[in-house]
């Protein structure tokens, strides 16, 4: 789940993983924290991240045991790349509130980003706790667990995901990313083609598509992709034309 979609889920929807008196807090529109919190997620959704930090900050000083715009915070620093500020805003909103499954989320990004895999993992784990069907915290784990060379332990991780919401693009194609590394490259196939159907104008699974037919010594089947891929990514296509062309290695990918 991206930033911005996990801020609105946070703040205009209610989540049901923050406690009864956090949802109240939240729920009070007049509360000038609440409307500051509100300011700043709709700054965020703009990619406007300094002045949405500006604001969730005079909200934390209005309401100090307010804990989600203490996670918005941390939350928009992870998008700025500032994992380590992230890090403490964070902490401090599962202090107000231990059972926050959003903000043990955002937590494990953070770990994940600064490349502390068994905490992210431990994170993740504990959003999952507080919030089961949480898919994108277990599509997390898998990603944490495939940065982190636990390419077994990745694809449990994938498939619990996308048992939780099987029509979750995303999963699919790190499904068939961990299956492809691991030589697995009939079940990758099927996974990358279920990533597409779900997500018809993604280019990445088509790509790691034609990157597996290379890898089976399939350049027709490549070729096919190369031919799909074009009007998607020229990036995309130009990666894979030097596969099929100028034999360059290539490598599946979950990014």
């Amino acid at each position: 789940m991206n930033l911005i979609a996990r801020l609105i889920v946070v703040v205009i929807v209610g989540v049901s993983s923050i406690t009864a008196q956090q949802l109240s807090l939240a729920n009070d529109k007049t509360n000038p924290a609440v409307i500051l919190n509100q300011q700043g997620v709709a700054k965020a959704s703009l990619g406007h991240f300094n002045e949405a930090l500006e604001l969730f900050k005079r909200a934390v000083k209005i309401e100090p045991d307010f804990a989600i715009p203490y996670n918005n915070l941390g939350a928009t620093y992870n998008a700025l790349g500032r994992y380590d500020e992230a890090l403490v805003l964070l902490k401090r909103a599962l202090q107000i509130d231990p059972e926050y499954a959003e903000a043990y989320y955002d937590l494990g990004v953070s770990y994940l980003k600064l490349g502390q895999y068994a905490n992210s993992v431990k994170a993740l784990q504990q959003a999952i706790r507080f919030k089961p069907d949480f898919s994108e915290a277990q599509n997390s784990i898998g990603v944490a667990y495939s940065d982190w060379g636990k390419r077994k332990e990745a694809i449990l991780a994938y498939a619990a995901a996308i048992r939780l919401k099987p029509d979750y693009p995303e999963a699919y194609n790190n499904l068939g990313t961990a299956l492809a590394e691991t030589g697995k490259y009939e079940q990758a196939i099927v996974s990358f083609r279920r990533a597409g159907e779900l997500k018809p104008n993604w280019a990445l699974p088509q790509y790691n598509l034609g990157v597996v037919f290379l890898q089976k010594n399939d350049r027709e089947a490549a070729l096919v992709q190369y031919r799909t891929i074009g009007p998607m990514s020229a990036t995309f296509a130009e990666k894979l034309y030097a596969g099929i062309y100028r034999n360059k290695v290539l490598i599946v990918s979950n990014r």
